[in-house]
């Protein structure tokens, strides 16, 4: 196989990263735990906030609140195919 190859260059930069950047967010989160935790915790009361306020302001959502609901299960039924199908994939 060719030394050159840019593939396997690209595979190497991408393990060595990966190991090398390991050693310092491992230790991060091991240290900080709550910290993260409550960091995790406010993003997602963001979003859900966020959320909940552009689902207000939009007339359909406000009105038929049903088909919100409706496209929160589809979303779900969607989500579980997909981890299905790619897990047995693997």
């Amino acid at each position: 196989m060719n030394q050159n190859d840019p593939i396997k260059i690209a595979e190497d930069v991408v393990r060595l990263t990966d190991k090398e950047a390991g050693r310092y967010a491992k230790p991060v989160l091991k240290r900080y735990p709550l910290l993260f935790s409550f960091l995790t915790i406010f993003s997602a009361a963001a979003i859900m906030y966020g959320f909940e306020l552009w689902a207000g302001s939009v007339r359909t959502f406000r009105e038929h609140p049903s088909i919100l609901l409706i496209f929160g299960i589809v979303g779900l039924v969607v989500t579980g195919s997909l981890y299905k199908f790619l897990k047995g994939r693997m």
